[in-house]
Parts: structure tokens; C-alpha cells; sequence
């Protein structure tokens, strides 16, 4: 078998093993540990590759002692039994170390359990990694947003601009690029991007929204006087009636504390 043939070569029982589970041959993987009972390495491996095939019985098998996988295998139990935060943790652990092996598979799983728990500092670590290995835009999506999360704005309108091909067309980043520009004080390319959005036609002109918050800009003055009593709605509201009465520095340093407190 084509698959077997990585155990005729000199390679070490661990590295062949390691093979075969890069290929997807978990079966073969397992069939390597049961021979090699006392084999850590070979019983973490074989835990792993069952729960890439979406099994929980690695339970039962016995992961006592340690490896260079150990965090890998936590993560996955961690991830099995609905702890996404420790999963997360786990999975960034592991990635970090440059002695880690890596396979597509693993660290895919790695980057969407970062992304279900809104870990999006391990996200663009993760996928910086993956980038290097395998040198493809299958997160572009996720690391524009991870970017925008931990407010590195240049580099979420870099990461747009590398992908722009695959993003272009989503709304959702789309408007995000919006307020990317908002947040760096580009505030026509902001009004630029909103009014360009898939189903434009459903959404106000620059105009419409100046005279939308007409009320809200008369009311500057009132929300000025009481800022630090100001809740999360009222500070929104306050950073658009500067935005639409063209005070453009000013609904930069609004918005810019809302993203601070989010980020809190």
C-alpha cells in the first residue's frame, strides 16, 4: 500500500507514524499504536487523528505520560467535552512552540476553535503560521476580522486589499472596512464604502443620515455636557451626529473609546 510505504524507510516509528497521519491515515496511525501499546507518542497521535474524525472515544484510550503533543491532545479534549476557552488556550500553547509538528488538519482545527471562542489574537497567530506553511487566503476572512478586533486597522485594510478578490462581495466586511476608515480618521472613504455596500440601494446616502440625525446633532451641546455619563447608546449616537455634522476629529476619539471599551 502506497500509505504503507513510509514504514520501509529508515524514518523513526514516530516520524512514520507522523507521516501517515499527515496523508489522513488515521486507521493506519491507530494500527501503529496498537502494536506499540507503550509507544506516549503513538498513543497521543492515534487520540488526535480519532478526534479529527469527529469520534469521542479517544477517552478511552490511555494518554498518560508526556509528548510534544500533550497540549494538542488537552485541546482536543477540552474541545470534545465544550470547553472552547481551554481548547483555545491549548491549541495557541501548542502552535507557539517552532518544535510543534504541524499538519493542515490540526491546525485548521486550532484556527476555528480561536475563532468560536473570539480568541483573535490566537487567530492572527495561528494564521500567520498557517500562511507561512501553506501560502493560501482560506482565512483571509477571519483574519480581516481579527484585525479589526484588536483594532490594527492599517493591517485589517491590508489584509482587504491582499484578498480583495474573495472579500469584496461581503457585506459584512465590508461595512467593517467602513469603519475601519472611520477609525483612522478617512472619513469620506468610510461614507464611500457604506453607500457602496451589495444592496446599497436599501441603505441612506451620506445625505439622508445628515438629515436622519439632525435631532441627535442638535443635541451636541446636551451630550457634550454630560460625556462621562454618557452609556454605550448615547456615545454611538454622539459619534455619528459628529460624523454627519462633518466634525470628523472629533467622532474619531468617540468611536476610538467605544473600541477601547469593548475591548475591556
Amino acid at each position: 500500500m502506497a500509505k504503507s510505504s513510509a514504514l520501509s524507510t529508515q524514518l523513526s516509528l514516530e516520524e512514520s507514524a507522523w507521516e501517515l497521519f499527515e496523508t489522513g491515515a488515521y486507521e493506519e496511525v491507530s494500527h501503529l499504536a496498537e502494536k506499540n501499546p507503550k509507544n506516549v507518542f503513538l498513543n497521543h497521535l492515534r487520540a488526535v487523528g480519532i478526534f479529527e474524525t469527529e469520534s469521542s472515544t479517544a477517552n478511552n484510550f490511555l494518554l498518560d505520560g508526556k509528548t510534544v503533543l500533550t497540549p494538542l491532545v488537552g485541546a482536543y479534549l477540552h474541545r470534545a467535552k465544550g470547553n472552547t476557552k481551554e481548547a483555545a488556550l491549548l491549541f495557541h500553547e501548542y502552535f507557539k512552540a517552532s518544535s510543534s509538528p504541524v499538519s493542515y488538519s490540526i491546525l485548521k482545527t486550532g484556527i476555528k476553535t480561536c475563532e468560536e471562542m473570539g480568541a483573535y489574537k490566537a487567530c492572527a497567530d495561528l494564521i500567520q503560521r498557517y500562511k507561512a506553511l501553506f501560502n493560501d487566503g482560506y482565512f483571509c476572512r477571519l483574519e480581516f476580522f481579527s484585525n479589526y478586533h484588536l483594532r490594527k486597522f492599517e493591517d485589517a485594510l491590508k489584509t482587504f486589499k491582499e484578498n480583495s478578490e474573495q472579500l469584496k462581495e461581503d457585506r459584512d466586511v465590508l461595512a467593517a472596512l467602513g469603519l475601519c476608515f472611520v477609525h483612522i480618521g478617512k472619513f469620506d472613504e468610510a461614507v464611500n464604502i457604506l453607500e457602496k455596500l451589495p444592496g446599497a440601494g436599501e441603505i441612506p446616502t451620506y445625505e439622508e443620515k445628515v438629515t436622519e440625525y439632525s435631532d441627535k446633532i442638535k443635541e451636541i451641546p446636551k451630550y457634550e455636557s454630560r460625556r462621562k455619563e454618557l452609556n454605550k447608546q448615547e456615545l454611538l449616537d454622539l459619534g455619528y451626529a459628529y460624523l454627519f455634522s462633518a466634525s470628523y476629529k472629533k467622532a474619531e476619539e468617540v468611536f476610538t473609546s467605544l473600541v477601547g471599551q469593548e475591548g475591556q
